[in-house]
């Protein structure tokens, strides 16, 4: 007999009893994309989830991570991951361009939160209330959410002393901040963060609202002189998805590993970004970065001009049949007790 028909008879035989035989190792082979690298503390989370999946589950499902956005990038995340780029993307919907109103808008309610677990814990809350929140994400299953620890202002060339100061400036910014910014005459660009360094570079952007851990997980200490501690809360937004088509096509023991580790993900992300703060600092210091506390009276006064903008924003919500105000009214009352 031909030596091709033999090994071609064999390969189709070993594929019919692989198909017919019990499940093996890797059964589940998955791809994970995200914008950050490996050394940042999201990619440090990464790859403790990676691995904890991968233990979890005897082996079954292996999961290959894409750094530094060559698969999907943060700004359209959302879609490029239900369009099925990757299997598992680190998603950033309050960066899209458009869309997304409620993972968007909300995170500008906590405005005055202090602890970010506060934050965490009334988003959750209002998530698991609201189904509007995993709706506008159609396509892709939640697999963990990020709250991020209070930011400040760094800027190129001078440091923030006084309101007037922001006047005639471009600041990547989150969304949230935008509006308080523009009250003083900034501009808010709420470029993805992976965009920033070579914005800052080149001169595009005049400064970044980012902790200090940024100084050094994303070299920002190489592109700005001054890191003025003028604060800026942060909301919750969610941040690690899986492809829905994916999701549907896994067993139910499987899923439920995946949905047994949403809070592993979401706090390990946490505190290593918390501890990831420290660390940040001196890395600026030994860089040469000036830091500089800013008076309470300006701080009071800039805080103000979140309210209006917060109310604003809700009301908008509201005419376009979300519930806005009904949101802002909840995470105000819960700040207050």
């Amino acid at each position: 007999m031909n030596h091709n028909l033999i090994k071609t008879m064999l390969l189709v035989a070993t594929g019919l009893a692989l198909v017919a035989g019990p499940a093996t190792a890797q059964e589940f082979r998955l791809t994970y994309s995200t914008s950050y690298s490996p050394t940042h503390p999201y990619g440090a989370a990464d790859e403790q989830w990676i691995e904890r999946i991968q233990d979890q589950t005897d082996g079954r499902v292996a999961i290959t991570p894409f750094w530094g956005g060559s698969l999907i990038t943060s700004r359209e995340g959302v879609d490029e991951l239900a369009a099925g780029v990757a299997d598992i993307a680190f998603i950033a919907p309050i960066y899209a361009s458009s869309g997304y109103d409620l993972s968007r808008l909300t995170p500008q309610f906590f405005y005055g939160y202090e602890d970010a677990q506060d934050v965490l814990g009334v988003y959750l809350d209002l998530w698991e209330e609201y189904p509007q929140f995993a709706e506008e994400l159609d396509g892709v299953k939640v697999l963990g959410f990020n709250v991020g620890t209070p930011m400040h202002l760094m800027l190129r060339e001078q440091p923030f002393e006084e309101l007037a100061d922001l006047q005639g400036l471009r600041i990547r910014s989150a969304v949230d901040y935008v509006g308080a910014l523009a009250n003083f005459g900034a501009e808010g660009v709420t470029m993805p963060m992976a965009e920033t360094y070579p914005s800052l570079q080149r001169g595009v952007l005049d400064g970044v609202i980012a902790p200090y851990e940024a100084l050094k997980s994303l070299s920002f200490a190489e592109v700005i002189g001054y890191y003025s501690e003028l604060p800026h809360s942060r909301g919750a937004y969610p941040s690690r998805a899986m492809n829905g088509d994916v999701w549907a096509s896994l067993p139910e023991d499987i899923q439920q590993v995946f949905e047994d580790n949403i809070d592993f993900w979401t706090q390990t992300n946490y505190e290593l970004s918390q501890a990831a703060e420290d660390e940040g600092r001196a890395y600026g210091e030994e860089m040469g970065v000036e830091f500089n506390a800013v008076d309470e009276a300006v701080i009071s006064e800039y805080s103000d001009a979140f309210a209006a903008t917060a109310q604003q924003t809700a009301e908008q919500m509201d005419a376009n049949g979300l519930p806005g105000t009904e949101i802002l009214d909840k995470v105000r009352t819960a700040h207050a007790e």
